[in-house]
């Protein structure tokens, strides 16, 4: 097997396979971010998915590695056992920090002079606080002149006298009223990517008929169904899983469910969907790699699995509305939409059967000419 290529895929140097899972990761030695680490393997396994069909050895070994890291880097004991493995120290707590005072919130306390007690006399008394000011009161309102303090008062000119032919003076331009500032629009809401991927994009594709509508619809709800029943032994984080009654049911859906995706639009499953944490179980053993998961392993494989539940009803919900809007197409417009449909899914298909149509004109002209100079050449 050619482990140069794995390696060029990840971007790590040739020759050095398989490398330790941090350097695997491109974290640095001890990372303990379990957010990161997760968010790194999805990059990593959504690298190696471009290349599944070309290369599925170095593929399956590569995710294989990468799942590997995910467990061992997850879960607090088979972390420290791996560092002390590597011959990773723990990182030291850091020390405490002395207390400071806030000098901002509370103001340094202010000093009172105290006068010195005079030799051999007994214990010094406080000095006598001083009595604030007070404002002397005001004269009376009788012996105020009010007049005197008031700046003298403006004169108005006289109003001019009317123009020639006028007999009253123009009136005053009318104030133009200002309309009040419109209110800032409200921010749009977040759109969820769930059902942004559930209806648009390749949700659309190969539903141009009423057929292929009803086939849709009827794989969606097979899909929903098994998803439905994995749901009793993923969702629930304190579920414990046996070996021998609860594994092999869990082995039959997965398996079931992996092949009912084979038919179906490339929503659910690959890497940086919903569901593909459920899914790559499929690819490991399955019991026991779920048996050694951790609490948090756990929430997140249950947190996977409502994703795809919340997938799956919103693709029912959307093939539904489709039929019910077809339904009421007329016949014409709904053979322009499968036309067009089938130009924008199927281009390939279209260039075979325009090239087929291009060849038979052209065989249909040389022979027509032919057939054309046999009848009148005599």
């Amino acid at each position: 097997m050619d482990y140069d290529l794995i390696c060029s895929w990840l971007g790590l140097p040739p020759g050095e396979w398989p490398p330790d899972h941090y350097r695997l990761l491109g974290l640095a030695p001890g990372e303990n971010r379990a957010e990161l680490i997760e968010q790194r393997v999805h990059q990593r396994l959504d690298t190696v998915r471009r290349y599944q069909m070309m290369h599925p050895e170095q593929a399956t070994e590569a995710m294989n590695r990468l799942a590997q890291a995910f467990v061992c880097l997850t879960e607090a004991a088979s972390k420290a056992a791996y560092d002390a493995q590597l011959g990773i120290r723990a990182s030291p707590a850091p020390p405490p920090q002395a207390e400071t005072r806030d000098w901002l919130s509370s103001p340094p306390p202010i000093a009172v002079p105290v006068e010195p007690a005079s030799v051999g006399a007994g214990p010094a008394s406080p000095a006598p606080m001083a009595a604030p000011s007070v404002p002397p009161p005001l004269p009376p309102a009788a012996t105020l002149n009010y007049s005197s303090s008031l700046p003298p008062p403006v004169r108005q000119p006289p109003p001019l006298p009317p123009l020639l032919g006028e007999t009253e003076p123009p009136a005053a331009p009318e104030a133009v009223p200002v309309a009040p500032p419109a209110a800032p629009a409200p921010p749009p809401e977040p759109v969820d990517p769930v059902l942004e991927a559930a209806q648009t994009g390749r949700a659309r594709r190969g539903i141009a008929t009423k057929r292929t509508l009803y086939q849709r619809i009827v794989r969606t709800r097979q899909l929903l169904r098994l998803w439905t029943s994995l749901g009793q032994y993923i969702s629930s984080p304190k579920r414990r899983l046996s070996r021998s009654q609860d594994g092999p049911e869990l082995i039959r859906l997965l398996e079931e469910t992996s092949a009912l995706l084979r038919g179906f639009p490339p929503l659910l499953g690959e890497a940086g969907q919903p569901g593909y944490l459920v899914l790559a179980l499929t690819q490991v053993d399955t019991i026991k790699v779920f048996q050694s998961f951790s609490p948090h392993q756990r929430e997140a494989l249950g947190r996977d699995w409502r994703a795809g539940v919340k997938l799956l009803t919103a693709h029912r919900d959307f093939l539904r509305q489709e039929l019910r809007a077809m339904r009421k197409r007329p016949f014409r417009q709904r053979l322009l939409h499968a036309t067009w449909s089938l130009i924008i899914d199927q281009p390939g298909t279209v260039l075979l059967l325009l090239a087929l149509l291009a060849l038979n004109v052209a065989l249909w002209r040389t022979y027509a000419e032919a057939l054309w100079d046999m009848l009148f050449s005599h």
